[in-house]
């Protein structure tokens, strides 16, 4: 069956945000370009993921088209559609609501990197508020992510995370995730001291070099 199997990709990372709490419910989506083609595979609206099967995910055209499908495309196809458009290297997108990562969108203050496995994606900007499933936000975001960022929020609202591979995006909203509890946790405590831009930036040539950090 056509798509099929990034269908099955999509579902199978959706359904481990929500196991994560990186979603709750359907707030959130996710989406994949398909390999050689100028579409992309994303969850559908206001259908819980834990009762999809793989085929019925919808396809749209990079310009949000509904191509095939049972269901309707998720709200934010307008913001997951723009970012392919304009990064061709981004194949994997994970839009969630997880909380601390939210609560630093609502400060409107940039998570920065507190452990290494954040490095690749830290500091994270916050794209400013526009509404959801907009053709303002879908501008915001993309503007926010600019040419080499991977990860930005999105004010009273939540994550984005678009990487190479829909695996790594599911990573980096993890990772970030994790930064922002680790930031807003230790900022409450008294001092937030994040790592030191210099070892930031040998810590994402380690990782670009596949060395452990």
């Amino acid at each position: 069956m056509k798509y099929q199997e990034t269908r099955e990709k999509v579902l199978e990372i959706a359904v481990k945000c929500l196991e994560k709490g990186l979603i709750h419910g359907t707030a959130g989506n996710v989406s994949m370009r398909v390999p050689g083609e100028d579409g992309a595979i994303i969850t559908p609206t206001r259908i819980p993921y834990d009762q999809l099967k793989p085929e019925q995910l919808p396809a749209v055209s990079l310009t949000g088209e509904l191509l095939d499908g049972e269901f309707k495309p998720s709200s934010e196809t307008p913001m997951h559609t723009a970012v392919y458009r304009a990064r061709k290297n981004l194949n994997g997108i994970v839009h969630t609501h997880s909380m601390y990562a939210t609560v630093f969108s609502i400060l409107e203050q940039e998570i920065p990197p507190m452990m290494p496995p954040s490095t690749p994606y830290a500091p994270v900007p916050v794209a400013p508020f526009h509404l959801p499933g907009s053709e303002e936000l879908a501008q915001a975001a993309v503007e926010a992510l600019g040419e080499e960022k991977m990860v930005c929020t999105l004010q009273n609202h939540g994550l984005l995370a678009a990487c190479p591979t829909l695996d790594r995006a599911f990573s980096a909203a993890e990772y970030i995730e994790e930064c922002a509890q680790l930031a807003y946790l230790t900022l409450m405590a008294g001092k937030m001291t994040p790592i030191p831009a210099k070892d930031v930036e040998t810590l994402k040539d380690r990782m670009l070099k596949g060395i452990a950090v």
